[in-house]
């Protein structure tokens, strides 16, 4: 069951992805996956689900290995987020559901980018740690440059998803003491 949550569902979720992404094409602000949304509104509510299960279940498995249980409101905050993304449309001509989309979309990126960061930081993975910063920081200024794109986009979720299975995947080294 593991490997299916750390594996099939996150390589499902790529595919799924990139084809929806595909409806906009992967440059310019047409391309963002909340524009899309707006034409294929179902669509985008699967994409947005999808991503949450693929993030929130590769985070339940590695953050079980561990004694911290602050992921558990992280993880439900980060669902929230999701539900007010897919729920509200990204539409200017309705401003009070354009900036609850926002909020929502903002919010699942924050905390998902945190959580992933955070479990790499305790864990003392610290080489997952830094190349996780990397990638959130790196998004950050290309989504400020460029806007939203579907490549700006969907860089840092993929990265998650490989980040994530490493780290799950990894078997732990056994600790052996010597007498």
């Amino acid at each position: 069951m593991k490997k299916i949550i750390c594996l099939f569902i996150p390589a499902l979720s790529v595919v799924y992805s990139l084809l929806y992404a595909s409806l906009g094409g992967f440059r310019g602000n047409a391309s963002a996956m909340s524009k899309i949304g707006l034409e294929h509104h179902f669509l985008f509510a699967i994409w947005g689900m999808l991503t949450f299960i693929s993030i929130g279940g590769n985070l339940l498995i590695a953050y079980r290995k561990g004694k911290y249980k602050f992921y558990i409101p992280l993880l439900i905050a980060a669902l929230v987020g999701m539900i007010m993304t897919i729920s509200f449309d990204f539409d200017y001509d309705k401003h009070t559901e354009y900036v609850l989309h926002c909020i929502g979309s903002l919010a699942f990126s924050a905390i998902i980018g945190i959580s992933v960061f955070l479990l790499f930081l305790l864990s003392r993975r610290y080489i997952l740690a830094a190349i996780s910063a990397v990638i959130l920081i790196t998004d950050l200024i290309l989504l400020i440059i460029y806007k939203e794109t579907a490549f700006i986009e969907l860089m840092p979720i993929f990265a998650g998803y490989v980040l994530l299975g490493i780290y799950n995947l990894r078997e732990e080294k056994e600790k052996v003491e010597i007498k």
